[in-house]
């Protein structure tokens, strides 16, 4: 017995609506797993911001530290620019070349080079003493100006600090 042409016409419907269901199914598993890809994304660059902000804060509270140790002279003035000095690139190296900081980068650029611990220890005591009058004439030329700006540093806001991406 032959199939109608009702019948056909029947059977393609039932087809083509089982194919249509199938493929809302698969469209709506697709987007289901894009949300879910993005939330974890999104949780992930949250982390990663807490984490990059627990950092900041963190070498934040140590230049603020150092800079009080400097201003109270708690801490010798080329230790403590050096300190901040690196301390602050870690955050971003462009905050110690703003003019409100010049004496200490300026500080910074002249001692950086001087040798420390065993380098320190292995030059010979001429070597050891005319280092050390270098720094000390530098020390007493900034000192004011190193202050000056170590209370700066301590009110500092930082809020120039990058946020993820």
């Amino acid at each position: 017995m032959p199939i109608s042409n009702t019948s056909l016409l029947v059977i393609a419907c039932l087809v083509v609506t089982a194919l249509a269901a199938y493929a809302i199914f698969l469209h709506l598993q697709i987007k289901n797993k894009q949300q879910e890809v993005l939330a974890k994304e999104t949780a992930e660059r949250e982390l990663a911001q807490q984490n990059l902000d627990k950092r900041n804060n963190g070498i934040i509270g140590d230049i603020r530290f150092i800079a009080q140790a400097l201003i109270t002279e708690q801490c010798e003035i080329t230790e403590g620019v050096l300190r901040i000095h690196h301390l602050a690139d870690a955050l971003d190296s462009d905050i110690m070349l703003q003019a409100e900081f010049s004496t200490i980068h300026s500080h910074f650029n002249e001692t950086r080079g001087m040798a420390i611990k065993e380098e320190y220890k292995n030059l010979t005591k001429k070597e050891r003493f005319q280092q050390d009058q270098q720094r000390f004439r530098l020390e007493e030329t900034n000192k004011d100006n190193v202050i000056e700006e170590a209370k700066r540093v301590v009110k500092y806001s930082f809020d120039n600090l990058k946020k993820l991406h």
